[in-house]
């Protein structure tokens, strides 16, 4: 998948349940940059992944915070375990 924002890229997303998961994504936005500028939210953080996907631009994933462990930029084929 190409685009003018360049090869989209993959994140392994690893879920507090322990389910792993690939996203993709050519922007990955994480909750609480700018943090105080607005006050406190009373919803949850959310982490936002976008992709230009046939030409448009779409979420790819949108979670809450609290439910991802971690997130890692898969920059080469990998075998995941199982």
């Amino acid at each position: 998948m190409g685009s003018e924002r360049g090869p989209v890229q993959v994140y392994e997303v690893i879920w507090r349940s322990g389910h792993v998961e690939r996203v993709l994504a050519h922007q990955v936005a994480w909750p609480g940059l700018g943090a105080g500028l607005f006050g406190s939210r009373a919803t949850p953080q959310q982490i936002t992944f976008h992709a230009e996907i046939d030409g448009h631009w779409l979420p790819t994933l949108i979670a809450d915070e609290a439910d991802i462990q971690t997130v890692r930029l898969v920059t080469s084929d990998e075998p995941i375990p199982s």
